[in-house]
């Protein structure tokens, strides 16, 4: 793909930044300040999913220790946020997004404008992943703080707790507290 006038954009791609405080261990009691290899506020670019993500996705950008160079890593979405749509101007963050380090199996590298906005606006509002407890696994994600009731199937689900990372719901209407005289 050549850039043939200048200031023409050779794609689109969605653009996050990594929490300025992030969660981790047991409940999410953990919090560090951005991630191992990603300071806080950095600007990471997502790739689009090859594979079904489940939570985690592929990104490009200039990491913590410094250096001009794009690396490409796997993250978890929740470490992200404000989620926008951005212009690729850059042939060498093209590159990047389009050939990611070895073993990771992509092509393409950018999101067309319609599913950029679709996926950011989606990432804006939705954080934590769902969990229930009967058979059926919902895969979804919910905002945060999750909604009290989730239907899935027919299905009424309750919150029961939610923590840093998911929503856990269950099938048993919570437990009615009586009055006492």
């Amino acid at each position: 793909m050549t850039n043939e006038q200048p200031g023409e954009p050779l794609g689109y791609g969605v653009v996050a930044n990594v929490c300025r405080e992030t969660a981790h261990g047991e409940g999410g009691l953990e919090i560090r300040q951005g991630l191992k290899h990603f300071g806080p506020g950095a600007k990471l670019w997502i790739a689009p999913p090859r594979w079904h993500p489940r939570g985690n996705a592929v990104v490009v950008g200039r990491h913590r220790g410094g250096g001009r160079r794009y690396v490409t890593l796997v993250t978890r979405i929740r470490f992200l946020e404000n989620f926008r749509v951005r212009a690729v101007h850059s042939p060498a963050l093209l590159r990047a997004l389009s050939h990611p380090e070895p073993g990771f199996e992509q092509d393409g590298g950018l999101w067309t404008a319609e599913q950029a906005r679709a996926f950011a606006a989606f990432h804006t509002s939705h954080r934590l992943e769902v969990r229930t407890d009967g058979p059926d696994r919902i895969d979804a994600l919910v905002s945060d703080p999750p909604p009290m009731e989730l239907v899935h199937q027919d299905t009424v689900y309750h919150l029961a707790h939610f923590n840093a990372y998911v929503a856990r719901y269950s099938s048993q209407p919570p437990p009615v507290e009586t009055p006492t005289p």
